[in-house]
């Protein structure tokens, strides 16, 4: 009975050892580093949290749209919104476009100081693009409308500015 236990354990470990050299058990285990990996630097990162700012500065333009709809009904929708999601769903791009060890620099990388400063300054220089993006877009807009009127199209009301 003593040499039960060491014995079943003895015997497991030979059963798995076939399995555990394969190249089946590496590839899998060398799948689920990675993407332990990815996962670590997209939290790191804060990836998952810039989507939710996004969201976050899309909203007062859906709610001025739609000022009829209350807003607990807005706090509802963005109380739903899990960073997690978006981890899952942009794990894979990151999968694909780097190798393991490219996401292991990564990591190394932002845990640098000058990583560090782009983590923190990255949410602010996200912001102050979009808005620039916005007036860029606008002024774009504004020279093609310029443009059509001077070629004699009409332009629909919601293309006009004052």
């Amino acid at each position: 009975m003593k040499f039960r236990a060491p014995l079943a354990i003895f015997l497991f470990l030979i059963l798995l050892a076939p399995v555990a050299g394969s190249p089946v058990w590496a590839q899998t285990t060398d799948a689920q580093a990675k993407r332990a990996d990815i996962i670590r630097l997209l939290r790191m990162t804060g990836a998952a949290q810039g989507a939710t700012q996004a969201l976050d500065l899309m909203l007062p333009s859906l709610k001025q749209s739609m000022p009829q709809v209350p807003e607990t009904l807005w706090q509802q929708f963005r109380s739903e919104v899990r960073e997690d999601e978006m981890i899952e769903l942009t794990y894979g791009i990151w999968d694909k476009h780097f190798t393991h060890q490219e996401v292991r620099d990564l990591i190394h990388f932002y845990q640098s100081p000058t990583g560090q400063k782009i983590i923190r300054e990255t949410p602010a220089i996200q912001r102050e693009s979009l808005v620039a993006g916005q007036k860029w877009g606008n002024q774009i807009v504004d020279r093609i409308v310029v443009r059509l009127r001077e070629q004699g199209f009409q332009i629909p009301p919601e293309l006009q500015r004052p």
